[in-house]
């Protein structure tokens, strides 16, 4: 379309503040028409999107059609782990996020098999709706047997916590505004740690490539391969943590995630001969990364109480989209100033040590209620 490569920041700001605006307003959709019905909703958005792509002959047009993407992809996040958080263990929900950062990596291979077999990129995207427009006749068959009701037991189980005690008695139809959410302790803290870990995710994987060409000596066919191994890991990491998380609680699922990170981030500082550790790393931050949102994402009721969760996940969501957006922008900026790519490591430590503060803060909170202080 001839329009600079710089342009692409344009698109991610659409759907990146279409993802927020519907990440904070998907409660009061989701009060009217159901779980189920938002979450079909968010899919249709994003097939409309993905085929709207496909077709676009000038720039405006993507950024126009940017923008239910991002609207869509919101509301189905909000609504489908709203609904799961409340109704399932934490390792099923790890295995949930697992799908998505696998669907991710088939997404984006897919892609590059269509293109680098001849075809036009528009038959690449149109090809990824299609199969988005068959997945979203097959996932409202599903939906429609969706009920918000919460059964006894499991509102008996929500209310073993005495963070939730009581309330699973309230509507869960009763809007919730943000003011009233973000007066609740521990919520600040919870959306920075999403905000931080998802600053770690969306920086290593914009710019770990670029980070072992120019800091690391690497080669740039190598670090296209290198660049893949986070994803790697994210799934890997997933799919392990949701293993574990059958017998360990979610509070040790986020330390051992973010400890995770603090070690991958340390064998990039630390200089040491060998390959292994170039490739290891990006590993470590996908493995990192893979059980902190589930784990947050399963003990919001159990925090915020059941009737608080889709505003409260819709809160998260916004973080993400937030972060997605701003944190690797500033790290050009950091680079620029610093002049060196050497900065990665330093950068996605700081925003650690920002996540391990904000967890420990929602860790003391909870702890206080649970002596009733």
């Amino acid at each position: 379309m001839h329009a600079p490569l710089v342009a692409v920041v344009g698109i991610a700001a659409v759907l990146a503040a279409g993802s927020a605006a519907a990440a904070i307003t998907a409660e009061p959709v989701a009060r009217r028409f159901g779980s189920g019905r938002t979450v079909d909703m968010g899919v249709a958005l994003t097939v409309l999107a993905l085929l709207g792509f496909s077709f676009a002959p000038h720039y405006w047009v993507l950024l126009v059609f940017a923008l239910p993407y991002g609207i869509g992809s919101g509301m189905l996040v909000v609504a489908l782990n709203a609904y799961v958080a409340v109704r399932s263990a934490n390792a099923r929900i790890t295995w949930l996020h697992a799908t998505t950062a696998f669907g991710a990596l088939v997404g984006h291979t897919v892609l590059g098999w269509i293109i680098a077999d001849g075809a036009d990129w528009r038959w690449a995207y149109r090809t990824i709706g299609l199969v988005q427009l068959a997945l979203a006749v097959v996932l409202a068959a599903g939906t429609r047997r969706w009920r918000d009701h919460l059964t006894a037991a499991q509102m008996a189980q929500l209310g073993e916590t005495p963070y939730a005690q009581g309330d699973w008695r309230h509507d869960m139809r009763r809007p919730h505004v943000v003011r009233t959410l973000m007066a609740m302790p521990a919520a600040v803290a919870v959306i920075v740690l999403m905000f931080a870990t998802t600053s770690v995710e969306q920086t290593t994987m914009l710019w770990a490539s670029s980070y072992m060409v120019h800091a690391g000596g690497m080669s740039i066919h190598t670090a296209g391969v290198y660049a893949n191994l986070f994803f790697v890991g994210l799934v890997a990491g997933s799919v392990v943590a949701g293993v574990v998380a059958l017998k360990v609680r979610d509070v040790w699922m986020v330390v051992g995630g973010i400890a995770v990170l603090l070690g991958a981030v340390v064998l990039m500082v630390v200089p040491m001969a060998g390959l292994w550790r170039a490739l290891t790393a990006p590993v470590l931050l996908g493995v990192g990364c893979a059980p902190i949102a589930p784990a947050v994402v399963h003990a919001t009721p159990r925090l915020f109480g059941a009737a608080r969760t889709p505003a409260m996940i819709g809160m998260q969501t916004a973080a993400v989209s937030l972060a997605t957006l701003v944190s690797p922008v500033l790290f050009a900026g950091v680079e620029r100033v610093s002049g060196s790519m050497h900065a990665l490591p330093w950068y996605l430590l700081g925003f650690t040590v920002i996540a391990l503060a904000a967890y420990a803060r929602v860790v003391r909170v909870a702890r206080l209620h649970a002596r009733g202080e």
